[in-house]
Order: C-alpha cells, then sequence, then structure tokens
C-alpha cells in the first residue's frame, strides 16, 4: 500500500519547512535511509521551499510511516542545534527561537487518499499561490532522485507517472499555471502595488536559481530600470544577467553588495544558503552611507522605500530587516498569507486568484479523472499475479482431469482425443476472458474503495494448495 507523511506552508512556517529540507547528498542520504528500513519497500521524497513529504510503498503502513516520522524527527532534531537557528543581538545576547513540535505540523495520508493528495500537489492545487508552475518539476525531479538512489519501484513509480501526466494535463488544459500568479509574480505585484510603479526603478537578486529567473522576467515585464544579480558563483550571476539585460556581482564582494544595496527599490533574495544571507546590519550600513544618492532619497532626504522579499527556505533574510526605517519584508508566509483571500489581502492579488475559479475547478475534474484511471490500472496490475496464479491452478487441475478422462476413453480415436482436449481448453480460456471482464467492471466501480477491491480480490485469488486427487474419489 502506499503512504505519505509531510508537512507544508498550511501548516509549518518558513523556519521549520526551512529544518527539514532534503537535497542534493542530504536527499540521497535520506533516500537510502529510508530504503533501508524494513518495512520500507519503495520511497520517494519531495522536498521544496513549500512543503517536504516522504511517500511510501510497503506491506506494513504502519511501521513503514513510523521510520519516516523517526527519519524526520531526527533531521528536525538535528537542525535545532544549527547556528542559523539561534540569532545574536548587538549586545551579545543569544536568542534561540521556540521550536513548534514536529508532530503537531505532520500529516499522514494512505491508499487513495495518498495518490490523491499527489495528484493534487502536481497539479498545483495545493501550492502556496495556486497554480504555480515549478511544483510539475519538482515531482518529476523527485522521483528521478528515487530512481538513481534505487529505492522506488513499480507502484510508486505508476502513481508518480499518473500524477506527472495530470498535472501536465492540468497546466495544457488550464490557464492555472499563468506567471502572474506564481509566488514570485505574487511578490512581484506586492512591491509593484506598495511602491507605486517599477519602471526606471532598481532591483537586486540574490541568487541565480530557477525562482530569480522567473523573479527576473517578471521585474523586467513591469519595466524595472536597472537589475542586479548577486550571486556566490559569479559565472551563475552572468549567465542570468545575460539573458535578463541585467548586471552580475560576485555576493561575497562586500563593497559591491552594498553599492547594489544602497541602489535597490526592490530586493528579492531566493538562494540554497543554509544561514542568514542578508542581515539588518548589511542593510542599514549600505542605506546610511548612501542617504543622499541622486535618485534614491525620498523627501527632506528621507531614504526610499525599500521592499525586501525573501523567497528561501531556510530564510535567506534576517527578521531584524522588517524593523529597519523605511524598509518592508515580505516572506513565504506573509505571501502566504495574502493568497489566502481574507479582507486585507491585496485586491489585485485577490482578483487574479478569484479569476482562476473555472481553471480550478477543471483541474479537480481533470485529477478525478486522472484518479480513476489509475485505480483501474491498479486494480488490474495487482490482481493479475492473482489471476495467474489462479490459472495455473486451474491449468494443472484440467491437465488431471483430462488424463484421467481418457484413460478411461483409450478407444477413441486421435481425432477425437483432440477434439475433447480442445473443449477443455476452450472452456478455461472462456472462463478466465469472463473473469478478467469483471473483475475490470469491479475496478471501475468507483463507489468501492480500491483498497476493499484489493481485499476482496486477495483472498478470491489466494493461490489454492495442489488438489488431492485421493479426496474426491
Amino acid at each position: 500500500m502506499i503512504t505519505m507523511v509531510g508537512l507544508d506552508h498550511r501548516r509549518a512556517s518558513v523556519e521549520a519547512r526551512g529544518r527539514l529540507t532534503y537535497a542534493g547528498d542530504a536527499l540521497a542520504l535520506a533516500l537510502r535511509t529510508l530504503g533501508n528500513q524494513p518495512a520500507v519497500n519503495e520511497a520517494v521524497i519531495l522536498s521544496t521551499c513549500n512543503r517536504t513529504e516522504m511517500y511510501l510503498a510497503s506491506d506494513d503502513p504502519a511501521e513503514a510511516l513510523q521510520s519516516a516520522r523517526r527519519l524526520l524527527a531526527a533531521t528536525y532534531a538535528r537542525s535545532a542545534s544549527d547556528a542559523s537557528l539561534a540569532r545574536a543581538e548587538p549586545h551579545g545576547a543569544i536568542v534561540v527561537a521556540s521550536q513548534p513540535a514536529l508532530a503537531d505540523l505532520l500529516y499522514t495520508l494512505e491508499g487513495a487518499a495518498a495518490a490523491s493528495h499527489l495528484h493534487e500537489v502536481a497539479a498545483g492545487l495545493r501550492s502556496m499561490v495556486v497554480g504555480e508552475p515549478q511544483i510539475l518539476g519538482q515531482t518529476r525531479v523527485a522521483l528521478a532522485a528515487a530512481e538513481r538512489e534505487q529505492v522506488v519501484g513499480e507502484e510508486l513509480r505508476a502513481v508518480f507517472t499518473s500524477a506527472l501526466k495530470i498535472g501536465k494535463r492540468v497546466r495544457t488544459e488550464t490557464d492555472i499555471n499563468r506567471a502572474d500568479v506564481s509566488v514570485a509574480g505574487l511578490a512581484v505585484r506586492v512591491a509593484r502595488e506598495a511602491l507605486g510603479d517599477l519602471r526606471g526603478k532598481t532591483a537586486l537578486l540574490i541568487g541565480a536559481g530557477r525562482t530569480n529567473q522567473l523573479s527576473g522576467a517578471l521585474l523586467r515585464a513591469e519595466g524595472i530600470g536597472r537589475l542586479l544579480i548577486a550571486n556566490r558563483s559569479l559565472v551563475s550571476a552572468q549567465t542570468l544577467a545575460s539573458q535578463l539585460g541585467g548586471q552580475a556581482i560576485a555576493l561575497d564582494d562586500a563593497s559591491a553588495l552594498a553599492s547594489a544595496i544602497a541602489e535597490a527599490h526592490v530586493i528579492v533574495s531566493a538562494t540554497a544558503a543554509p544561514q542568514i544571507v542578508l542581515g539588518a546590519g548589511a542593510i542599514a550600513t549600505a542605506r546610511a552611507g548612501h542617504a543622499g544618492h541622486a535618485g534614491h532619497a525620498g523627501h527632506a532626504g528621507q531614504q526610499a522605500p525599500l521592499m525586501v522579499v525573501d523567497l528561501a527556505v531556510p530564510s535567506d533574510v534576517a527578521p531584524e530587516v522588517a524593523a529597519l526605517p523605511g524598509v518592508t519584508l515580505l516572506t513565504l508566509d506573509t505571501l502566504r498569507e495574502m493568497a489566502d483571500f481574507d479582507a486585507q489581502s491585496d485586491p489585485a492579488v485577490v482578483a487574479s486568484l478569484q479569476g482562476h475559479a473555472r481553471d480550478i475547478e477543471r483541474a479537480r475534474q481533470i485529477i478525478a479523472e486522472g484518479m480513476r484511471d489509475y485505480t483501474r490500472t491498479l486494480t488490474m496490475r495487482l490482481a493479475v499475479p492473482g489471476i495467474a496464479a489462479l490459472r495455473r491452478h486451474v491449468d494443472h487441475s484440467e491437465e488431471l482431469e483430462l488424463a484421467q478422462a481418457l484413460s478411461q476413453l483409450d478407444h477413441l480415436s486421435e481425432r477425437d482425443r483432440a477434439i475433447i482436449e480442445r473443449f477443455g481448453s476452450r472452456l478455461v480460456d472462456k472462463m478466465f476472458h469472463h473473469l478478467v471482464r469483471r473483475i475490470r467492471s469491479l475496478a471501475e466501480y468507483d463507489e468501492i474503495p480500491p483498497e476493499v477491491t484489493m481485499r476482496v480480490l486477495a483472498q478470491l485469488f489466494a493461490e489454492p494448495e495442489t488438489p488431492d486427487r485421493d479426496s474426491r474419489r
């Protein structure tokens, strides 16, 4: 049976999600660890900025889930001791953030519910902003990682393949993945509303990954004047700068970074760094040193407003940045609140999201169709071994009965014997053709949960013992 355990943006904060992010070597190790657990037959880990979910296939779902929870708890506890979770005040005191209980953040699903959840995730219906485009690729990457570690088999491969197929279909048949409702798009729209207009202004992108590729493209569409890109790898920054018509700087070039911060009206940070990349001190110092910068100062020498958007998990930007004068800090958590349709949400964002109502409804219909096809295929696939075992049993019984009958009819000609043999073979073939048709009908009967169907078929097609001919005499 398939089962899953995980957390997402609906229950867990950015900090909590950051403590359970698996990528690179950590992802490979976690997959191998799960694959070595006795109760786990297969495993896939889907880990993004908004969710970490472990999908398992097991004959003992309860024990498999327990193994996954132990791994999550170990990762969560280990990250609690990281220096990134403790912040030093100017006077030297250490303040450690309060840590929520992991058990309160996790959700678990089994069987069809877990499969349906994965289909909704791949389709973008469970993203922080419905329809964001990155999740489909992230789901594909999760399956590929499990394939590389050889911990995925037929059961999880089937459900992930189905989810990817349906996710692609949703994006083909609907407009749910419009760029303007992605997380990056939401951030850019909020920045535009806050600053009045982005035309002619300066933006600083910290990080050159997929998120900032999208952020940069959206900023260009809004008419941003100057685009600066800072990254640890200057080559990556230069590559993105060439694509977007921007200027690249090295993230470890303190002078260049300070100048970029001072000039920026918008900063979007989206790196994979495990620690804070942009602190309050760096921003305050840079802005103070350029308070009178031409074109960037406000009235009476005041500094122009600065919008800082932190799209990283774990966070790139220190929370103290929000307290700086003239600076607004947006995080994934604050963006999530803006996407929840409450009365305080940005009107333009709400209108955009509500405009997707028909697309969302159509997406749900496509997912329901995909789940029916997946369940039917799964039912037939799981029934095949039992049917084959039963067929072997019946063929063996037919051979025994035919041999006994023909031994008593030794006067028959070869032609007559062949007719009797064909009669027995055709009778068995027709019986199994009827049987398979009935199983397919059962699989297509949506009112019966697939788990119930599987249990019934398991009982019906349990391989019988070899018949005892003496008991029939």
